[in-house]
C-alpha cells in the first residue's frame, strides 16, 4: 500500500508532527483500506440498539487494527473505542478515543461520507485529532498549539473558522435526512433559521467543514453519541478557532466515567453564534420540553 497520509516531509506549515499524530495517520490509512475492501460489497449488517444503529464486519476489523496498533506503539495509554466494550480505568491520563467507522449508515448505503476518527485525550483535554475520509482521500487533523489542517486534492491548507455570528447568515453542517430516524431535536434545529444546511456525514467531517470556514455550525442530534464522536473533531475545531459544548452550554467533560454523552453536542465557528443557538434552543425547550 502506498502511503497517502500527509507526512512531515510534505508539510509546509512550519510545525513538527508529533509521533502520536504520525501514528494516528498511519493507522487511519490502514483502517481506511479495510473500509474500502468491504465498501459496495455484500456483507451482514447487525444492529446494536435499534435499526438506525448498524455495525458491520468493517467496523469490527477497523476497531481491531486501531486498538492493536495504538497498544503496540503506546502500551501505557488507555483506549476507548465505539466498537469495543473495554472501558478505560481512568480518563485522567492519556486516553485514545477512536471511531473505527463513523457514519456506518452511510457505509451500508454505499455512500462516500464515512470516515475514521482518532483522538487523544491528555489530562482531560483534547490534544490531537485525525479525521480520515478514505473514499474522498481527504484528511482533517490538528494538535494543541500546532494548528488545524486539511489535505484535499493533494493540497494542504491551514484551517480557520469564519467569523459569522448570526444564525440567519450561517450554514449548518450535517442535517439528519434519514427517513424514519426521528430525533426529538431535529424539529427544533429546523426552526433556528439557518441560511442553508448540508447533508449528514461523518461527524468529524461536518466539524471539519466548520474548521475550514465552509460551514458555521454543527449539532450532534443523535442520542447515541459518545466521546469517540467528538474528541478528534473538537481538537481540530479548537485549533481552527471554533467552539464546542453541550446543549446546556457546558464544556464537554471527557473525564466522566460514562463513555456516552447524555446531552446533545453543539459546535460553532464563533462563541457568539454558539450562544445564540443555545439561547433559542433553550427558549424552545421551555415552551415545549425537548431535552
Amino acid at each position: 500500500m502506498d502511503n497517502t497520509y500527509p507526512d512531515e516531509d510534505t508539510m509546509n506549515h512550519g510545525t513538527n508532527m508529533s509521533p502520536e499524530l504520525i501514528k494516528a495517520m498511519q493507522l487511519a490509512e490502514k483502517a481506511g483500506e479495510i473500509l474500502k475492501k468491504y465498501h459496495g460489497t455484500s456483507f451482514k449488517v447487525d444492529y446494536k440498539r435499534d435499526e438506525f444503529d448498524p455495525v458491520t464486519i468493517a467496523d469490527r476489523e477497523s476497531d481491531n487494527l486501531l486498538r492493536n496498533g495504538i497498544s503496540e506503539e503506546f502500551p501505557n495509554d488507555e483506549i476507548l473505542s465505539e466498537e469495543n466494550s473495554l472501558q478505560p480505568s481512568s480518563y485522567e491520563g492519556r486516553v485514545w478515543m477512536v471511531d473505527p467507522l463513523d457514519d456506518t449508515k452511510g457505509f451500508v448505503a454505499g455512500r462516500d461520507t464515512p470516515g475514521v476518527m482518532i483522538g487523544l485525550l491528555e489530562k482531560g483535554k483534547p490534544v490531537m485529532g485525525v479525521v480520515y475520509l478514505p473514499f474522498l482521500n481527504e484528511w482533517y487533523y490538528g494538535e494543541a498549539d500546532e494548528g488545524a489542517f486539511r489535505v484535499k486534492n493533494g493540497v494542504t491548507q491551514q484551517l480557520r473558522v469564519r467569523t459569522t455570528t448570526d444564525i440567519s447568515e450561517s450554514v449548518l453542517a450535517g442535517i439528519n435526512e434519514l427517513k424514519g430516524d426521528v430525533r426529538p431535536l431535529d424539529a427544533a434545529v429546523a426552526r433556528l433559521g439557518f441560511k442553508d444546511a448540508l447533508p449528514e456525514a461523518c461527524f468529524g467531517a461536518e466539524i471539519g467543514l466548520i474548521a475550514a470556514g465552509e460551514a458555521d455550525a454543527g449539532m450532534q442530534t443523535s442520542t447515541k453519541a459518545g466521546k469517540w464522536d467528538t474528541l478528534a473533531a473538537q481538537a481540530i475545531l479548537t485549533e481552527a478557532g471554533g467552539v464546542m459544548c453541550d446543549i446546556d452550554g457546558n464544556a464537554l467533560d471527557y473525564t466522566k466515567l460514562d463513555s456516552g454523552w447524555d446531552r446533545y453536542v453543539l459546535a460553532a465557528g464563533t462563541p457568539e453564534l454558539l450562544q445564540k443557538m443555545l439561547g433559542m434552543l433553550n427558549e424552545m425547550n421551555k415552551a415545549t420540553p425537548i431535552f
